[in-house]
């Protein structure tokens, strides 16, 4: 899998936040973090906000999550 591979969703409201990030192909959840763990993350230096999915991406694999693919297969 490569970052291109995935779209970031988020959305913002007064108190709540949501960012997460999605295998475009088939839809599933890749990573997400909620509410407190969002701010959490941003001020541990684990997200930014000014650049939501390369951190996501990021922090991914930092866990573990995911394995990053030089090039995509068939090209």
């Amino acid at each position: 899998m490569t970052i291109e591979d995935t779209e970031l969703h988020t959305w913002f409201e007064r108190d709540r936040a949501h960012v997460e990030l999605r295998n475009k192909e088939t839809g599933e959840t890749v990573i997400e973090f909620r509410d407190d763990d969002v701010g959490g993350l941003v001020m541990d230096g684990f997200l930014d906000p000014f650049s939501w999915k390369e951190s996501l991406w990021d922090y991914a694999k930092h866990l573990g999550i995911i394995t990053e693919t030089k090039t995509k297969k068939g090209k």
